[in-house]
């Protein structure tokens, strides 16, 4: 069987302009609607190599990201100053000692923000838990796991009212959890 095409030449133009306009029009609208949808990206900091292992949670009704300043291997936490996140806080380092503050996990444990990470020195579970709601005090921060290489891909929740982390066992080749036995992990 023969298959002839019906469509006089001008038509085939016509089609392949409707075609080519449909697309165009399709995608001036998704980059509108990508540019519209969210705000214009803001930059909490900019000093150093920053911003990796990145973890954002609502802090007393801001914004707030804990992340791993690789530059100086340490633990960070900074929080908007207003609820849409267009100005940001001075960020506040956590932890230094040592290489730390990968693969952290932020929530708000007992009204406070509170940290799970991972010590890359050490190869262990790390927690820190701020002193006041805003985050702008923090405590020492407390190993919570130090048996073989643990700590990694932490992720913390809190459960039934007292925090609670997941987190990879290097050694093992295991998920571990482990849950505190107050509602501020102290």
């Amino acid at each position: 069987m023969k298959f002839t095409n019906t469509l006089p030449h001008k038509n085939k133009m016509k089609l392949l302009c409707i075609v080519f306009t449909l697309t165009l029009l399709m995608c001036s609208f998704s980059q509108v609607f990508a540019l519209t949808y969210f705000g214009t990206p803001q930059t909490p900091d900019s000093s150093g190599n920053v911003g990796q292992h990145t973890s954002l949670a609502v802090v007393a009704g801001y914004p707030a990201i804990s992340y791993y300043d690789y530059t100086n291997s340490a633990l960070k936490f900074t929080r908007a100053t207003d609820a849409s996140g267009s100005t940001w806080g001075a960020p506040l380092t956590l932890d230094s000692d040592g290489v730390v503050g990968e693969f952290n996990s932020l929530a708000v444990v007992d009204g406070y923000p509170a940290i799970s990470y991972f010590d890359s020195t050490n190869h262990d579970l790390k927690f820190i838990r701020a002193t006041d709601a805003n985050g702008s005090a923090w405590g020492t921060p407390q190993t919570l796991d130090s048996e073989g290489f643990v700590g990694r891909y932490s992720s913390l929740a809190v459960v039934n009212g007292t925090p609670a982390i997941s987190y990879y066992d290097a050694a093992n080749s295991a998920l571990k959890f482990t849950r505190a036995t107050d509602a501020s992990g102290s």
